[in-house]
């Protein structure tokens, strides 16, 4: 089970990190049935503390609990080292995006990629460089 993030396509990474999402049980539910939308989705560090914004998780339907924020800000759980590597790429004016999330064992990961957004010319040049090995 894996969900991409089509807007992805569009950056250059320039480091990608792999990070735990944390969900209550009936978001966990409903990702495994339902699926997830990363419409404008982005990451930002507050307090130290990265939260994945504009995630939206449907509500899951035999939830008990009908009050539930399926565009809530969700933390991610990422080491020390990797939160202070992003602190510094966020500085340098590289932006935080979730690529995917996908299913590993029993646990929701959510893999985020460091970079910026690529220009219309330089997509136009990855897709020349794409077809010319694709011809060969």
């Amino acid at each position: 089970m894996k969900f991409f993030n089509r807007d992805s396509l569009d950056y250059e990474f320039k480091e990608k990190f792999q990070a735990g999402l944390v969900l209550t049980g009936s978001d966990a539910k409903s990702l495994r049935t339902q699926g997830v939308q990363f419409n404008g989705s982005k990451v930002e560090i507050i307090n130290g503390i990265p939260t994945i914004f504009n995630l939206t998780i449907e509500k899951y339907k035999f939830a008990q609990n009908l009050e539930i924020d399926t565009t809530a800000e969700r933390k991610l759980l990422l080491s020390q080292k990797e939160i202070a590597k992003l602190i510094s790429l966020r500085n340098q004016k590289y932006m935080i995006i979730p690529i995917n999330i996908h299913l590993q064992g029993h646990w929701f990961k959510v893999e985020i990629g460091v970079g910026r957004k690529m220009r219309k010319y330089e997509k136009r040049e990855k897709i020349k460089a794409k077809e010319a090995s694709k011809n060969y």
